[in-house]
């Protein structure tokens, strides 16, 4: 039997970054999971927020990478747009940064839009026409649940959207969880929830 499918944040990015030319597997692992659909796509209503905030992360780290390469002494963070911007997407620039530093700043430019943009069509894309039902409004996330969750997970993004997840398993049958984020959801966490949330319990009739 078909099991419908409930998104994290990250496959959805990946899906968004899919060209012709990827060679990143992940990349094309959750493109062709999308692609290739079964059963009903879901997300929750937090994801659609967090999906704006990662894409306008993504303006700010290459932003940050422009002002970067105009002027090499610029400190990489140091704007107050770039408050935004956690350790790792400040080590992400700084790679990128590394990599395109000798790259003409009109064609990084050009090149840092059209990714942006074909980014968000992408997206807008897999929310019209993949995405079936849109779940739990963000005001009524069991905040009880979300600190429960925050006790294995330090991502209070991503507690957010496992609360979503856990909360709608009560009313539905089991559904998949759809991931690439092995840190925070491993083995070892997955077996925490099952025992405290009974994630293979029978729903609430």
């Amino acid at each position: 039997m078909t099991k419908d499918s409930f998104f994290d944040t990250n496959v959805i990015i990946n899906y968004g970054k899919f060209t012709k030319n990827t060679k990143l597997e992940i990349i094309k692992k959750c493109y062709e999971y999308i692609w290739h659909k079964k059963g009903k796509f879901m997300i929750c209503y937090f994801l659609e927020q967090e999906i704006k905030k990662v894409i306008k992360k993504n303006k700010i780290i290459h932003k940050e990478i422009i002002e970067k390469i105009k002027n090499p002494s610029y400190e990489l963070g140091s704007s107050i747009e770039s408050s935004l911007l956690k350790s790792k997407d400040l080590a992400y620039a700084k790679k990128i940064y590394e990599i395109k530093k000798q790259t003409s700043l009109e064609i990084l430019s050009v090149s840092f839009l059209e990714d942006e943009m074909y980014l968000e069509m992408s997206i807008e894309h897999f929310l019209k026409t993949k995405v079936d039902e849109i779940v739990i409004p963000i005001e009524k996330i069991d905040d009880s649940i979300i600190n429960k969750i925050h006790e294995i997970i330090p991502n209070h993004a991503d507690c957010k959207i496992l609360a979503s997840a856990l909360q709608l398993q009560e009313e539905k049958d089991i559904f998949l969880f759809v991931t690439v984020d092995g840190q925070d959801f491993n083995p070892n966490a997955y077996e925490y929830l099952k025992e405290h949330f009974r994630l293979n319990g029978p729903k609430v009739k």
